[in-house]
């Protein structure tokens, strides 16, 4: 199996969740008002962890999801497993859609219905229930749209064969770092595969850019944008055009859809 998960977590009812969140509430608030907003996370997870289980809750922490493609392989920790319910704490001024994506993230790796998570940094504490609406064989069935991919080099169908093969292993919707340092790993890591390229205007060089290189001269970029492609598209011309790679690829993981886009050098640029 690519995702080797630790514990296999039965399906939590919404009934069963407000059993167990109530417990983990009121003793969040209680540890806050007791301790503060400004310990590292873990000290609040170990006290936390110490009351449920005196409260009869099985409580696992920092539980291990490991990921495996090929020869790269990743490791993940969940941090509270409650009675089967996943919780991922933060100490943060206030919660953001980074912190929300990764929870989803960890929800999906695990192959559960709901995460929580649970924020010890702000003023009052902060929870926010998410929903896994993906069951796992949903993720497993993306769509390719080709937005003007061309095979410009073999490396670019070796890129497009390495994706493949990474979507049929893990399925969507995971974290795009993630995807991206596997395709990273099957280019021979950052050693060979991050490179700093000349920057140039009209007249002269103005410095240095770091792009990610799958062939000696040809660049790749993946992004999970939901929105704004063709905005996003304009600024990587802009880059793409001032750099010495001949060929770049962009790969966009829409969700399910999977958006493949090979850039060309402007006129101007490609006349010089």
């Amino acid at each position: 199996m690519p995702i080797h998960r630790t514990l296999d977590l039965p399906a939590i009812t919404d009934a069963e969740f407000a059993r167990i969140d109530k417990a983990v509430m009121d003793h969040a608030y209680d540890i806050q008002n007791r301790m503060g907003r400004l310990f590292d996370e873990r000290i609040y997870e170990n006290e936390l962890a110490d009351r449920l289980r005196a409260d009869g809750f099985d409580v696992f922490t920092q539980v291990p999801v490991e990921v495996v493609h090929g020869s790269l392989a990743k490791t993940y920790y969940l941090d509270m497993i409650i009675n089967g319910m996943v919780y991922e704490l933060k100490v943060v001024e206030t919660l953001h859609h980074s912190h929300k994506a990764q929870a989803l993230h960890y929800a999906m790796l695990q192959g559960v219905r709901l995460v929580k998570l649970l924020n010890f940094g702000a003023g009052s504490i902060q929870g926010d229930l998410l929903r896994n609406l993906l069951d796992e064989p949903d993720r497993h069935h993306p769509v390719l749209r080709n937005s003007g991919w061309r095979p410009e080099t073999p490396s670019c169908e070796r890129l497009i064969h390495h994706l493949r093969d990474l979507l049929n292993d893990w399925g969507t919707h995971l974290s795009g770092s993630l995807y991206n340092e596997a395709l990273i790993h099957h280019f021979g890591g950052e050693a060979q595969c991050l490179k700093r390229v000349d920057v140039r205007s009209d007249t002269s060089v103005l410095g240095s850019h770091l792009v990610q290189m799958h062939a000696p001269d040809a660049a790749f970029v993946l992004t999970t944008l939901s929105e704004g492609q063709a905005s996003y598209q304009r600024q990587l011309q802009h880059v793409f055009d001032r750099i010495e790679p001949q060929v770049m690829q962009w790969i966009n993981l829409n969700h399910a859809r999977v958006e493949i886009t090979t850039l060309s050098k402007t006129e101007k640029q490609a006349v010089e």
